[in-house]
């Protein structure tokens, strides 16, 4: 049976995928920054599930966690990372601070980057697999998203990197490109983006306020389309368990007929199609 350590487990996606895994029988390991929050789980699968205090923007947490996962692994089996710990946090770029940037890259990408660096060793002597957690954010970068959106794309160029390095080693790499999901990241970005806009100086909120409140209504109103957070599970499991794992896997309501339609389309209408689905309007 495979191994897993999985990142920002404590809700959402990681949540379902550590439950779902540890029904099927798999060995997982699951790094959340409140081990708490996962002591239903732990209950019902202590024999399984190995919770770990896992900050993934922590390198004293990352080399704890190696130590636990390089001394309970079975050797003879297959280790797999699954890079799922992320935030969503946007405004306009013209009102938010170098350090809301770096706190966004810090855990959605340099995170990410030193989990792999640092259980790489162990994926590759196991020929084992990494799996990324991305978005559809990543190819279509929105307005007021920067921060998110360019983490994203990043990811995106990460994954490439390391599937392309590590391919001749025997590792499988896939990055997940999520669509809208039904999970708690929603209320939270909404949050967040209100407490953002409270701190905008004036001379920003005027020039910004109409788009920010159509883009909230926008964001809202997608949120209604999301999809089931067991929709990238089912995703995750099979990059898991398919003898050849995809390289991408898309998942969303017609996320990959939007995927199809950008390739064909040029910039300007791209931009188009966006002005029109957040409603913005000249003042």
């Amino acid at each position: 049976m495979k191994q897993v350590l999985i990142t920002g487990a404590s809700t959402g996606i990681g949540f379902d995928l550590t439950r779902t895994l540890c029904e099927k029988g798999y060995k997982v390991w699951a790094g959340v920054r409140k081990p708490e929050s996962l002591d239903r789980l732990t209950e019902d699968f202590g024999g399984l599930l190995t919770v770990l205090k896992l900050d993934v923007t922590n390198a004293h947490d990352i080399e704890k966690a190696f130590k636990i996962v390089q001394s309970e692994m079975n050797k003879n089996q297959e280790l797999i990372l699954v890079n799922n710990a992320g935030i969503a946090f946007g405004g306009p770029i013209e009102g938010l601070s170098i350090e809301e940037w770096k706190k966004v890259f810090d855990v959605n990408l340099f995170g990410m980057v030193e989990m792999t660096s640092v259980f790489l060793p162990l994926i590759r002597q196991t020929k084992g697999r990494v799996i990324n957690m991305g978005s559809i954010s990543g190819r279509v970068a929105a307005p007021f998203m920067g921060p998110y959106s360019t983490s994203k794309f990043a990811v995106k160029a990460f994954t490439d990197s390391l599937r392309r390095e590590t391919a001749p080693l025997g590792v499988h790499v896939s990055l997940i490109e999520a669509g809208p999901i039904r999970t708690e990241i929603w209320s939270k970005s909404i949050d967040a983006a209100d407490e953002a806009a409270k701190k905008l100086a004036p001379e920003v909120r005027e020039v910004y306020g109409a788009m920010l409140s159509a883009l909230r209504e926008g964001v809202i109103e997608t949120a209604k389309d999301a999809v089931p957070v067991q929709n990238v599970t089912m995703a995750i499991l099979h990059a898991i368990q398919s003898r050849i794992p995809r390289v991408n896997y898309l998942v969303g309501k017609n996320i990959k007929l939007q995927a199809g339609f950008m390739k064909f389309m040029s910039t300007k209408m791209v931009d188009r199609v966006i002005k029109k689905s957040l409603r913005f309007h000249k003042s």
